[in-house]
């Protein structure tokens, strides 16, 4: 019965006192707001996601160091470098080694035989990639053995790029033209989010039609390199608990190898075999050096602690005033029996109704501020993988989120739990000192 009665009572408090109220619920919105903006696009780089579902026992190599007695180069790494060193390794279940299309060129020029093109931004992969990453397929299905080489060339085209070229989603057997070669529609794939950096494309070719491993390079200035490349390879653990295994594996064959090359040459990996999770935060000088991300962390920490309290802060000098506002209200019903107890039961009430309002309208402003401002935001949160755009090669057209994936009811929940103790205490402290004063005190109040 008495909770009926304070949620009336909260109701009309509401009602009867509009702007206090506008304010309160504005001012909770708010925060509610950039908070969940922020950790949305926070998770949407480090949480499991399609088509990046393995990312808690992901890891990556990125950086190859090569010394030799002409000199020293540093690069990517290629396929024959996982051959080396990853084919059955303990504790992998897989990898797989790509190349950006855009390294050099910027995004792909693809035509049809009717002269119609379109650029997209494209990855020359392997066939592991579809093991590796669970892409959605719309049409269709991922590059077949055959269809890694030759006249037989296959490609598959995010939704986006097969509505440029065919105007449907299933444009599968279409032909198209790169560089002068023939390649044929195999699969379309639900529209990738940017966030997903590591898997992210609009069009996904043959590794084998893309001279990933740099062999021209190395044999240009330092022999035989074919472990070089212009691309990561990433590893797919069984279990996280492996992360160790592998990383002391790697560093074993390449002991290895470095004792029983016969050129005197000496392999490296100066940024070592991060996780997924480290290779998106961790970032490198000019000379490979890992970077702290603990100011970056803290810096976080500190603007949403910011974004939290001085809200609150303020919302509680708002609460004090009206406290004293009615302390003749609560003075009579305190000489009419009512106690402490009971008193700040009802503005306890009254508070969550206006924090579970603010609250509401929060996550929904979240949503659209994440709508208008998903460039700007994303750039919030730094990125180990490519983001379109930072060359000068432009902007795709794929979302830079995927709100199916990375809107998190969970994650809004647990933060509108965080702003509703907050709220209450921001309310209960200065009430539980208002009705502290006596009776006659307060039934004399500004009389």
């Amino acid at each position: 019965m008495k909770l009926g009665l304070y949620f009336r009572q909260a109701w009309y408090n509401l009602r009867v006192n509009r702007v206090y109220s506008a304010v309160f619920i504005a001012g909770t919105a708010v925060s509610v707001a950039l908070v969940m903006a922020f950790l949305t696009v926070l998770s949407s780089r480090v949480v499991n996601t399609v088509p990046e579902t393995h990312r808690d026992r992901m890891l990556s190599v990125s950086h190859l160091l090569y010394k030799g007695d002409m000199g020293t180069l540093g690069f990517g790494v290629s396929a024959e470098f996982g051959k080396r060193f990853l084919d059955s390794l303990p504790g992998v279940e897989c990898w797989t080694a790509m190349a950006p299309g855009h390294f050099m060129e910027g995004p792909l020029t693809l035509r049809d035989a009717a002269g119609i093109s379109c650029k997209a931004f494209t990855r020359f992969v392997d066939r592991n990639f579809w093991r590796v990453f669970d892409f959605q397929f719309v049409a269709g299905r991922p590059l077949s053995e055959s269809g890694m080489h030759g006249s037989a060339a296959e490609l598959v085209v995010s939704e986006s790029v097969a509505h440029r070229l065919a105007g449907k989603s299933d444009a599968v057997g279409k032909e198209v033209y790169w560089d002068g070669r023939l390649f044929r529609v195999c699969g379309v794939v639900r529209d990738v989010p940017i966030s997903a950096s590591a898997a992210f494309a609009e069009a996904w070719m043959p590794l084998d039609e893309y001279d990933i491993n740099m062999s021209w390079l190395g044999r240009m200035f330092f022999g035989n390199v074919s472990f070089l490349g212009n691309g990561p390879i990433y590893i797919l653990a069984d279990d996280r608990a492996s992360f160790r295994k592998i990383r002391s594996g790697i560093e074993d064959r390449l002991e290895i190898f470095n004792h029983t090359d016969d050129s005197g040459s000496e392999l490296s990996l100066p940024r070592g075999v991060p996780s997924y999770v480290e290779s998106m935060f961790v970032q490198f000088d000019s000379h490979g050096n890992s970077q702290p991300v603990r100011p970056y962390i803290w810096m976080s920490v500190g603007v949403l602690l910011l974004i939290l309290l001085v809200p609150l802060f303020n919302l509680s000098g708002m609460v004090t005033s009206r406290m004293e506002a009615r302390l003749t209200e609560f003075g009579t019903r305190k000489a009419f029996g009512a106690r402490g107890g009971s008193i700040l039961s009802q503005i306890a009430w009254e508070n969550l109704l206006l924090t579970l309002i603010g609250g509401v309208l929060g996550l929904v402003l979240s949503w659209l501020l994440l709508e208008v401002f998903s460039r700007q935001l994303s750039m919030l949160v730094p990125t180990g993988g490519w983001m379109p755009g930072a060359a000068g090669y432009g902007t795709p057209e794929a979302g830079y989120f995927d709100f199916r994936d990375f809107y998190n009811i969970y994650l809004g929940t647990a933060l509108l739990l965080v702003i509703v103790v907050l709220n209450v205490l921001s309310a209960l402290l200065p009430a539980r000192r208002v009705i502290r004063h006596p009776i006659t005190e307060s039934l004399n109040y500004k009389k």
